[in-house]
């Protein structure tokens, strides 16, 4: 896709959001994900005769704000290597007051979901919520974190198992959550 200017305002309509809660989930502050995703549009934009986007836009879209998140938050941490594998705190909000009525059953499940979450690395909890709750496909996820899809399947699968081993009757609950 060589000349991109003409999709750019569509993805950004399509994809604010979903972006947004990506970059919420980093744990950074609000105006942190809003500036950097205004900065990748910008770049996009003044960048588009030179930028080929060979996958879907919106896994491209994805990796590019979480690179520009990282890249943000070497710099803040004044960190040199880009070798060095950034730390960051990956959070999944849980929002079970669709699926259930009763008000302390919600917050029961919750509490008890995030229980299972918190069992989870960083990255564990990033694939989880890019297949579960943004129901990317492996491919995108692959595109995203820049690693095969094999690589993907695997964590997901090592995920799944981590929270089985915690409590297997709310694995269905965290399927449902889609």
């Amino acid at each position: 896709m060589s000349n991109i200017k003409s999709e750019i305002d569509k993805w950004y309509e399509n994809y604010i959001d979903e972006l947004f809660a990506y970059g919420i989930a980093f744990g950074v502050e609000k105006d942190f994900v809003l500036d950097a995703i205004h900065d990748l549009f910008l770049h996009l934009f003044e960048s588009a005769d030179k930028i080929e986007i060979l996958g879907s836009p919106k896994s491209y879209l994805f990796s590019a704000l979480k690179n520009k998140i990282i890249t943000s938050l070497r710099k803040q941490a004044n960190w040199l290597s880009l070798e060095e594998e950034v730390e960051y705190n990956f959070k999944i909000e849980v929002d079970a007051e669709a699926l259930m009525e009763d008000e302390e059953e919600r917050r029961n499940y919750e509490k008890e979901v995030e229980s299972l979450l918190n069992l989870l690395t960083n990255k564990q909890r990033e694939v989880i919520y890019l297949r579960f709750i943004k129901a990317l496909s492996i491919q995108e996820i692959s595109e995203i974190l820049n690693i095969t899809p094999k690589s993907v399947r695997k964590m997901i699968y090592r995920a799944i198992e981590r929270m089985q081993q915690g409590k297997i009757e709310l694995l269905f609950l965290l399927m449902f959550l889609r």
